[in-house]
């Protein structure tokens, strides 16, 4: 029989051994395995934490009017259990913290779990705050799943807090524990609580937008088709009608809404023509609360008969074989690649995260999957071990060889590798290298080799291949278009790598699994993604705005009183910023 002590002693060698080798863990559940990738990804310290301190909490947000009695129950009922209940807000910043426990309450002050520290995965590594924010769902990390040393003593279990009408996610609920793999407990007592602060929520809602989330779940119960209730503030669908629409056909949903509540009592149906040459079918009937219309029920199913077909286009020019873009450097660089591939070692440069390794294995894809040698394994290895096993694959029969990260060595290693490199090329090898530089840089990877060096484009080079690069990273979801131009509008520092987390933390947020759209595009995205460059005093007006359209639930009157400001003035600022929030549900 497996022993809790066993499973400990197992992970905790599951982790020094990635943290030592870089090797994907074996035996470590995938959203641990995932969630360390990430964080080595993102440079996070594994030996400590140093969460980021952002203290300007507001003790009065809707999600701490609710959590407040909450955490006072549970607390005063559970706490001498020895747990601890956290709340956090979106960006994992702690909002509130409840603990009996003296021992445990030592412990989380002695690492800043307290309010205002931010608690994200890209801060803090693998924790139950973070990682439940970055996956969208109940989130259980036990002792050595930590990431950081510091957090191994723990078990934590984090629950994402779904406002329940507009269907944002607000934040999380947090049980912290001595790590005990065995203790079921806490992750019963972390949804239980977290379902009473969602009720709470629920309950601060006006009885006009409470009656709408009962006419969507009372339809989706009874019916397959897809379901859409709207009114001015609130937009919600269910995942079937989110397969159907994308962020086009809104606005034809709108119109449909429209008539309906302006005709009264009865019912409309048309057919409702959706992007694409689509058509569907839709019923839509004004929802009353009292004998006022407060807005619509809309009933989408698609036609029996299928759109006529839409006129070929010509083919787009092709591209490396899985991936996604065609812009011309890149295109280029895949071109020069392929001439070279076999006579030369083709060497594939560019900034962290542009997808050197990607370009590198496409070259290769055609003659199979290519054997990757990474320099990152050096720190375990030696410079010894590791140009020996470099020796033993090109000693092998010949085939498809990449050198990942030649950036990590040192010159003394970067000229043996050149030799074996060219070694293996005079035996048939194709081998091709990756290494990370920065814009500005102009010298030769192998100095001492004849290589063919290809720089691949930073993804701000390439704004137009974000919509096909969107489409890829959410496949076989939807983006909706306006988010897209949103984010065709950022600079991307992190280059495809930071466009794939974003996009991934966007279906993760997405309701019932549906398309994502304004509402899931992460709050620091929205902010940063303006028309223009803004002044600091523009940025910090913008993200005044934004906060109080959140704690507003999206009301602009009601965020522009918050603020002291007219609504038009807050319409002025945030188009003169470039941001139009029309389309987002708060």
């Amino acid at each position: 029989m497996t022993t809790v002590h066993s499973v400990g002693r197992a992970l905790a060698r599951e982790r020094e051994r990635f943290l030592s080798s870089g090797i994907p863990p074996l035996q470590v559940r995938d959203e641990i395995s995932s969630s360390w990738r990430r964080c080595s990804s993102w440079s996070v310290p594994p030996e400590n934490i140093e969460p980021p301190y952002r203290p300007d909490v507001n003790p009065e947000s809707r999600l701490l009017r609710a959590a407040g009695p909450v955490l006072d129950t549970v607390n005063e009922r559970l706490g001498e259990l020895g747990i601890s209940f956290i709340v956090t807000d979106a960006e994992a910043r702690i909002l509130d913290r409840r603990v009996r426990e003296r021992q445990l309450l030592r412990a989380l002050d002695a690492l800043n779990v307290t309010p205002g520290f931010v608690f994200a995965e890209d801060a803090v590594g693998t924790n139950g705050l973070g990682t439940a924010i970055e996956l969208g769902r109940t989130t259980r990390i036990d002792g050595h799943e930590h990431y950081v040393e510091q957090l191994v003593q723990f078990t934590c279990v984090g629950v994402p807090i779904i406002d329940p009408v507009s269907r944002r996610p607000l934040g999380v609920l947090d049980v912290t524990c001595a790590a005990d793999h065995d203790n079921t407990l806490v992750t019963l007592i972390a949804e239980q609580t977290a379902r009473s602060i969602e009720n709470r929520l629920f309950e601060q809602h006006s009885p006009q937008e409470r009656a709408l989330l009962e006419q969507f779940m009372s339809a989706s119960r009874r019916s397959h088709a897809g379901i859409v209730v709207l009114s001015e503030r609130v937009l919600m669908t269910n995942p079937q009608a989110a397969r159907l629409l994308d962020g086009a056909d809104q606005p034809l949903v709108w119109d449909h809404a429209a008539r309906a509540m302006a005709g009264g009592t009865a019912a409309v149906e048309n057919e409702l023509p959706l992007a694409g040459g689509r058509t569907a079918r839709a019923r839509t009937t004004p929802v009353r609360d009292g004998g006022e219309i407060i807005g619509a029920l809309v009933e989408i199913r698609p036609t029996a008969e299928p759109a006529p077909p839409r006129p070929a286009r010509s083919a787009p020019p092709e591209g490396p074989p899985g991936l996604a873009g065609t812009d011309r450097a890149l295109l280029g660089a895949y071109r020069a690649g392929r001439a070279a591939l076999g006579e030369r070692v083709v060497v594939v440069c560019g900034e962290a995260g542009v997808g050197k390794l990607a370009m590198a294995q496409a070259l290769h894809r055609e003659h199979g999957a290519a054997v990757v040698h990474d320099a990152a394994a050096i720190e375990v290895d030696g410079a010894a071990g590791w140009l020996d096993r470099l020796r033993d694959i090109v000693g092998g029969e010949p085939g498809d060889l990449v050198v990942r990260r030649l950036d990590l060595l040192s010159p003394d290693v970067v000229r043996t590798v050149s030799a074996i490199l060219g070694t293996g090329i005079s035996r048939g090898w194709r081998c091709s290298a990756t290494f990370t530089c920065g814009s500005s840089w102009e010298d030769t990877a192998l100095p001492d080799l004849d290589a063919e060096q290809l720089r691949l484009p930073p993804l701000r080079n390439r704004l137009r291949d974000i919509p096909v690069l969107v489409s890829a990273f959410a496949a076989p979801r939807r983006v909706a278009p306006e988010v897209v131009q949103l984010l065709m509008r950022l600079s991307w520092p992190g280059n495809v790598r930071e466009l794939r987390s974003v996009v991934q933390r966007m279906l993760a947020a997405a309701p019932g699994g549906g398309n994502p759209g304004l509402a899931e595009v992460p709050p620091e995205v929205r902010r940063a993604a303006p028309r223009r460059t803004l002044t600091r005093f523009e940025r910090a007006e913008v993200h005044a705005i934004l906060d109080a359209l959140a704690e507003t639930a999206g009301n602009k009157k009601d965020a522009a009183a918050l603020l002291g400001i007219s609504r038009s003035t807050l319409y002025r600022k945030l188009q003169a910023a470039g941001i139009d929030l029309e389309n987002t549900v708060f």
